[in-house]
């Protein structure tokens, strides 16, 4: 490596600074004087005392140093041109080119960097993967942070430059998931962009030797289901679970590892499944949500639009997957609607919430909204936010002046559950409901009742 460094001792006579163009690159490329930190002080003390290159800006010093390096003009008629002694340029070079130096050796352990960054990911995850990744970040960027497998993020400390974050540990031997979401939030800027992969449990019960032996599989498939599902859920399980597993090899589902990027601050770009394993790609577009009571259980609270606008939480049994309300987004950007009015291909359902969505029965506990007062037992679907924003707004004024209800008018009417099929019908329940609100919701429940008894009349 070249050494930049300038002499211990300047000269008094400006014309011994006098040099052409070739010469002070020749100075500079064969100049090989041992320089002391003592010197180096001196030096620095000498620019401080000088009273006139104090009057220079950071950007004066630079412009004319490169001017005496490069520019057609000696260094003695520079120094006069400037108004400053040969010393303080002398001293200004000097600094120069330390700078110089120390910024190229940095430019050398980037390209180091960058180099192991790519024959880590390549060693540990593949060149399927390694190509996943590439579509998303340029892997060669030194500037990205590659955490390899049985590493945490908080082992590093120097974030001060990092752009992109990948973890290639599996998400399903992250002690706590979402402290680590939120921590590579945290590191990185908006449009940063996090890295991953994971193994769902339909992923993992498909690779088991015993996947072919129907009643054995299905006991397996049920303890570790028990075990890696249900123990870190419960209170005093879960530490038994985390004792004994420190937190390795959990159970987890697509809709579940995606949806706590999203609660944690990050848009999805893509998601693929290779090898056996699915490998995600998420954006930071804002700081996470820190939900400290993520849904779980089998019997949760839905975000929902009430009368007026107002939020409220609808009961349901769970039909999806931990975190899915975090997805409807994604999902719907996606596959857009099917013709039930549902979301299409909605991989956030578990195995059975067909079956109990069929039957209304994922909805039976929403009788205690109607006894808080918050829905009624007729009326328009309680629907989220984001798909109040794709109603007509004709249709969407007169829904937040009426509570929702249990029982959608398209039950009632005999219409399909299709998109515009549903919204026809609860424009025509809530017209007639302005026209004649004491009897319409009494109609209407006769009705639904009828169509499903007589009609087999079943859910969207």
């Amino acid at each position: 490596m070249i050494k930049l460094y300038s002499t211990p001792e300047a000269p008094d006579n400006d014309q011994d600074l006098v040099l052409d163009k070739a010469s002070v690159l020749k100075k500079i490329e064969t100049d090989d004087v041992e320089q002391t930190d003592h010197i180096k002080a001196h030096l620095h003390e000498r620019i401080l005392r000088s009273k006139k290159a104090d009057n220079f800006t950071s950007l004066d010093r630079i412009r004319i140093v490169v001017d005496g390096l490069i520019g057609d003009i000696s260094e003695s008629d520079l120094c006069k041109r400037e108004g400053i002694s040969t010393k303080v340029y002398q001293n200004w070079k000097k600094s120069f080119l330390d700078s110089f130096k120390e910024s190229s050796e940095i430019d050398l352990l980037q390209k180091a960097v960058s180099t192991k960054n790519k024959k880590q990911i390549l060693n540990e995850v593949g060149l399927s993967a390694y190509h996943f990744f590439s579509k998303y970040i340029d892997i060669t960027n030194p500037n990205n942070l590659v955490v390899p497998k049985g590493k945490i993020l908080s082992g590093y400390s120097d974030f001060s430059k990092i752009e992109n974050v990948v973890l290639l540990n599996k998400v399903n031997n992250f002690r706590q998931i979402n402290k680590q979401f939120e921590e590579v939030n945290s590191k990185l800027q908006n449009g940063g962009i996090i890295l991953g992969r994971f193994e769902t449990f339909t992923a993992r019960s498909e690779k088991r030797a015993v996947n072919k032996i129907p009643v054995i599989n299905s006991l397996v498939r049920g303890f570790d289901f028990v075990f890696h599902r249900i123990f870190p859920k419960l209170p005093y399980l879960k530490k038994f679970y985390f004792f004994t597993t420190k937190g390795k090899n959990r159970l987890l589902s697509k809709a579940e590892v995606l949806g706590r990027l999203v609660s944690c601050g990050f848009d999805i770009l893509g998601c693929e499944e290779i090898g056996g394993l699915s490998y995600f790609a998420a954006e930071k577009t804002k700081l996470p949500d820190f939900n400290m009571s993520p849904s779980y259980g089998p019997l949760f609270k839905m975000k929902r639009v009430g009368k007026n606008g107002k939020i409220i939480g609808v009961y349901k049994f769970r039909t999806m997957h931990p975190y899915s309300e975090y997805l409807q987004d994604y999902v719907l950007k996606l596959n857009g609607y099917a013709d039930s009015g549902k979301p299409a291909d909605d991989f956030r359902l578990v195995p059975w919430g067909k079956f109990l969505r069929r039957y209304w029965l994922d909805e039976l506990p929403q009788l205690i909204n109607v006894l808080k007062g918050e829905l009624k037992i007729v009326g328009v679907r309680p629907v989220s936010e984001r798909y109040l924003q794709d109603i007509p707004e004709d249709i969407r004024a007169l829904r937040l002046t009426q509570k929702p209800g249990c029982i959608p008018p398209y039950v009632a009417l005999d219409r399909a559950g299709a998109v515009n099929s549903v919204l026809q019908a609860e424009k025509e329940y809530l017209e007639t409901k302005l026209k004649n609100p004491y009897f319409t919701d009494t109609i209407f429940f006769f009705r639904a009742i009828y169509n499903i008894i007589f009609k087999s009349k079943r859910s969207a």
